[in-house]
């Protein structure tokens, strides 16, 4: 069947992105944490947070019943999206880094669309 496949896809790549985006604070975590004015603490404890959930994400994608793990994830995505689009919509236009929080909103509102694609397509219950 195809759907646990794009179902597995989905979340591997999720995966790979929020490795990406951890690793991406933890590199540039001063500009961050001036941009967000924050201690650069909250930058790493962040990166490490998504470090884990990317993590989470890998491991889930190897398990043998999708259904439940892609509803969950669909979920953490439309609220991670949500938090995120409304934070780059009330902080001062600030160029650059505006629109790179809209765009990573936007990404992960994709990977929340991937996995209901995915479910959508008849992941077996279980």
């Amino acid at each position: 069947m195809r759907a646990p496949r794009v179902g597995r896809l989905s979340l591997q790549l999720d995966a790979i992105y929020c490795a990406l985006a951890g690793v991406s604070l933890i590199l540039f975590v001063d500009p961050a944490s001036e941009r967000l004015t924050v201690p650069p603490a909250v930058i790493i404890a962040s990166a490490i947070a998504i470090g884990g959930w990317a993590f989470a994400l890998h491991r889930v994608a190897r398990r043998p019943r999708l259904r439940p793990w892609l509803v969950g994830v669909l979920a953490v995505n439309v609220v991670a999206a949500t938090l995120i689009a409304a934070f780059a919509e009330v902080r001062p236009w600030d160029g650059a880094f505006t629109l790179l929080l809209a765009a990573v909103a936007v990404e992960v509102a994709a990977f929340a669309v991937s996995q209901a694609v995915a479910l959508r397509h008849a992941v077996p219950n279980g």
